[in-house]
């Protein structure tokens, strides 16, 4: 396959769309606010991403309420010193899951345009001078405080096979799943490679995925009994369930990294230990039960996205960490169940002395209580130090 940069003259017409996902690293408490002329429209995108969350994760899994989706705001982002391509709106969302992580979205639909991957790279590369984030960081302060972002990118076009638009710019679409800008391109086999990696399973589609950018790729043909041209048509067709089943890798990999957190935060007590782990299992169990049975449909993209984005691994290390609990559980119950019977056996063995120096005692000081208490008390509190003497070098 022939790998061929286009040049700007030559490229086909789409229309961009971004989806930044900002993993949130303190609760977001704030009230849901949107404006009075935006409500139809984000009805209409929240109706739409219902109906596929339905279909990608099941109906127990939403009567559950395990995710909540709400709108947050609208914004304004210039993409474009130039003035001629400007995003006049980006809706913001936010996702909370029960276990208390949130990710805040900027969904943003650009006009048609010549594909232009270098143009787009400088938009969402974090050292380029247009990088976007830096806008909506400002317009959104609470973004700030996201520890991590992935960025979501669809391409939509129509009249083209989409097997031809990848085979032509298959670099240039490797550098978008990179936000590569280097002027060094990459190894043909490395293109090759990346680009079997297709996890679209409609006709027309193409979706790929590295450890910080998803894209996704639709080609329609107009015709009388096609769609239209539209966004919110076809997104459902394949980029919505691909953008979800990504989000609950994002959910589940923040979901493991508050439990790791949890596990290493330092000593509890046996019953905070206790109580620690059943959560912790209780979480996991929960979790990826759920995940196996929604997306069944998508298990190639489940499995190569857990491990690409680190989630098997961090789930390893919180199950070592476990592992670590119940040892430190097991440890500090058997040294305590030493502590106490050490304890008890000078206790009963201080005691039962006492108690036999008291009658010998009475026999011979019969008129005499005092001397009988002392030979009591030495004797108890002599028995009581043998004993502690010789348990306690067993014990070291």
């Amino acid at each position: 396959m022939t790998k061929v940069r286009a040049s700007s003259g030559s490229s086909i017409r789409v229309r961009p769309s971004f989806v930044l996902a900002f993993m949130l690293e303190h609760p977001f408490e704030s009230k849901t606010y949107v404006r009075e002329d935006d409500k139809v429209y984000n009805q209409e995108r929240l109706n739409e991403l219902h109906n596929v969350e339905l279909h990608v994760l099941g109906a127990d899994f939403l009567e559950a309420e395990r995710l909540k989706r709400r709108p947050i705001s609208k914004i304004s982002i210039p993409f474009a010193k130039d003035g001629d391509l400007l995003q006049n709106s980006t809706e913001v969302y936010l996702i909370t899951h029960r276990e208390g992580v949130q990710i805040m979205e900027a969904w943003m639909e650009l006009p048609e345009q010549e594909f232009d991957a270098n143009r787009w790279i400088g938009w969402l590369k974090n050292d380029s001078e247009d990088y976007i984030v830096n806008v909506i960081r400002e317009t959104l302060p609470y973004l700030k405080q996201s520890t991590h972002l992935f960025t979501f990118i669809g391409i939509l076009g129509k009249d083209e096979k989409v097997e031809e638009f990848i085979n032509k710019y298959a670099t240039d679409i490797i550098n978008l799943i990179y936000l590569d800008s280097s002027v060094i391109p990459f190894k043909d086999s490395f293109v090759d490679d990346e680009l079997s990696k297709n996890f679209c399973l409609r006709e027309g589609g193409a979706s790929y995925v590295s450890n910080s950018v998803a894209l996704n790729i639709m080609f329609v043909n107009q015709g009388k009994n096609n769609p239209e041209f539209d966004h919110i048509n076809l997104q459902g067709r394949c980029a919505l369930p691909f953008i979800i089943s990504i989000e609950l890798l994002l959910l589940e990999k923040q979901i493991l990294e508050k439990y790791y957190r949890r596990l290493t935060r330092g000593s509890l007590s046996i019953i905070g230990l206790i109580g620690l782990k059943q959560e912790i299992l209780n979480g996991l169990e929960e979790y990826y039960g759920i995940i196996a049975r929604a997306t069944q449909f998508s298990a190639p993209l489940m499995e190569y996205g857990q491990r690409i984005l680190g989630i098997d691994d961090l789930y390893d290390s919180v199950v070592d960490r476990l592992d670590a609990v119940t040892f430190d559980i097991t440890t500090n119950y058997g040294r305590n169940t030493n502590v106490l019977t050490f304890w008890l056996t000078i206790l009963f063995g201080s005691l039962d002395t006492g108690l036999l120096t008291e009658s010998i005692a009475s026999i011979y000081y019969a008129h005499n209580l005092l001397m009988t208490v002392l030979w009591t008390a030495l004797t108890t509190v002599v028995t009581s130090l043998g004993i502690y003497a010789l348990l306690y070098r067993r014990m070291k």
